[in-house]
């Protein structure tokens, strides 16, 4: 308990990554967790059948097409969320935040992905009750903290989810567009320690009822 504790505790998102690509072997162990992770049964899709993976190296045509497409995406979004701020001057108190940050990620994409990063997407078919969002989220938890045991680096990439609907992304993947939910992460290797951040948990982070 005290060593599942622990990693917990070290896990932080990483936002720069130093070093060496680790091993595909690494990576491969971590996507691995990602079958190990809870699903919705109740919509009757086996695990083996409605989970799947997919691990994008660095330097590749694949990879780089990929990139190009998600951001391309960004862009377009980015473009959108000013243009309804203009308009509904309300919603800009809300919305600016995350608006400024798309913005930055729209002019100058996401730097682990010019980094010695994995990218690793999972897909998970859609069903109903409609719990593929949970079981997404369980399946990046478990990798997040395989990689954190390993000392590497993480990144979710939530972007990735708005390409459920691309088929020119969905195509090298072999999914058919409105049948799956996606999301991803980096995963690298020597990740400086101070470009992370971390929750610190306090005395009043949880409430007893009895």
């Amino acid at each position: 308990m005290a060593e599942t504790m622990l990693t917990i505790a070290r896990r932080k998102t990483t936002r720069n990554f130093v070093g060496a690509l680790p091993e595909m072997t690494a990576i491969a162990e971590i996507a691995k967790t990602v079958m190990l992770a809870p699903y919705g049964g109740a919509t009757g899709i086996p695990r083996d059948e409605g989970r799947k993976v997919f691990i994008f190296p660095p330097n590749t045509m694949a990879r780089t097409e990929a990139v190009n497409l998600i951001h391309g995406v960004i862009r377009k979004n980015a473009f959108r969320l000013r243009w309804l701020l203009k308009c509904v001057p309300w919603l800009r108190r809300k919305m600016r935040p995350f608006s400024a940050r798309l913005d930055t990620i729209a002019a100058g994409g996401i730097p682990g992905f010019r980094q010695a990063t994995y990218f690793v997407v999972v897909a998970e078919r859609k069903g109903f009750p409609p719990v593929e969002k949970q079981s997404l989220a369980h399946a990046m938890q478990n990798m997040w903290l395989a990689a954190t045991d390993m000392g590497l680096g993480f990144q979710l990439v939530s972007a990735t989810g708005l390409m459920a609907g691309n088929r020119a992304f969905l195509k090298p993947l072999g999914l058919d567009g409105g049948k799956w939910a996606l999301d991803g992460c980096l995963i690298g290797a020597g990740a400086d320690p101070s470009h992370g951040n971390r929750e610190t948990p306090t005395p009043a982070s949880y409430t007893v009822i009895a």
